[in-house]
C-alpha cells in the first residue's frame, strides 16, 4: 500500500475511535427526584410515615415500576416478574410521570423534569399494584489512559493498549408499599470491571457495560427476593390486627 493511502487509513482509524475523555451513561441526571420533596411535605405526611405498617400480601402480590433509564426496562420487566411471589408486572410510562416522549428519551433540554412518589403512587394504584419500584441504572467509563499521548504518532494506536475500558457501573431501586409509602427497602447494586490498558481489538467499553448491566441485573433480582421473604417472614409474625 503506498504510504499516502496508509495514511489516509490511519487518519480514518483516528476518527473512527472512540472518544477520548471520560463517557458516562445515567439517564436521571434529566430528572429531579428525591424520595420526599419538601414541598409535599408537612406535619400530617411525618405522622402517617410513622404510622405506616409493610402490607406485603401473604400470597401473590402486583409490582408496578418506574425506571430513569428506558433502556432496561425490558430486562426489568423479566426480572421483577422472576422475584418469587410477584403475580403480575407494570411498567409506568414516562409519558404519565414527566411527559417525556419516546423520541427525546435518549436526550433532553431544559430544567429537570420533575419525578413525585406520590404522584407514582397514584399511578401504581390505578394499576392495582401491591408495590412500587423505583429502579435507576448508570456507568462511567474510562475512554482513555496515558498512553494515548503516542495516538500523535498515528501507527502506535494500532497496537498500544491506550484505552481504558474499565466500566464502574451501579443500580439502585427504592421499594415502596403502594398503599400507605412504607419503605420495603433501598437497594443498591455495584460493579467495576474491564481492562485499563486495552487496545482497539479488545472488548469495548460497551460490551463491557453490558456484562456489567447482567451481573447487576442479576444482584439486583436476588436481594429483591430476600426483601420480599423478610418482609412475609415478619409479617407472619406481626400480631393478626397488623397484617394486611
Amino acid at each position: 500500500m503506498p504510504r499516502s493511502a496508509l495514511a489516509l487509513a490511519l487518519v480514518a482509524l483516528s476518527f473512527a475511535l472512540p472518544a477520548c475523555g471520560v463517557r458516562e451513561y445515567r439517564p436521571s441526571r434529566d430528572a429531579a427526584f428525591e424520595i420526599d420533596r419538601d414541598a409535599e411535605i408537612d406535619d400530617e405526611d411525618i405522622r402517617k410515615a410513622f404510622a405506616a405498617r409493610p402490607q406485603l400480601p401473604a400470597t401473590a402480590f402486583n409490582v408496578a415500576y418506574y425506571t430513569f433509564d428506558p433502556e432496561i426496562a425490558k430486562d426489568l420487566d423479566a426480572t421483577l416478574a422472576a422475584v418469587p411471589g410477584v403475580a403480575s408486572v407494570y411498567r409506568i410510562p414516562p409519558l404519565l410521570v414527566t411527559g417525556q416522549r419516546r423520541l427525546d428519551e435518549a436526550a433532553h433540554y431544559g430544567p429537570p423534569r420533575e419525578v413525585s412518589v406520590k404522584k407514582l403512587r397514584l399511578l401504581a394504584a390505578r394499576a392495582h399494584a401491591d408495590v412500587l419500584v423505583i429502579a435507576d441504572h448508570g456507568y462511567r467509563a474510562g475512554g482513555a489512559n496515558g498512553l494515548a499521548a503516542f495516538n500523535a504518532l498515528l501507527v502506535p494506536m494500532l497496537f498500544l493498549p491506550f484505552l481504558d475500558n474499565t466500566v464502574d457501573g451501579y443500580a439502585e431501586a427504592f421499594v415502596l408499599d403502594v398503599r400507605n409509602g412504607y419503605l420495603y427497602g433501598h437497594i443498591t447494586e455495584e460493579d467495576k470491571r474491564g481492562d485499563q490498558y486495552a487496545t482497539i481489538y479488545d472488548k469495548s467499553a460497551s460490551a463491557v457495560a453490558e456484562e456489567q448491566w447482567q451481573a447487576l441485573r442479576d444482584a439486583l433480582r436476588k436481594d429483591l427476593t430476600r426483601l420480599v421473604e423478610s418482609e412475609r417472614a415478619r409479617g407472619a409474625q406481626a400480631p393478626a390486627h397488623d397484617r394486611p
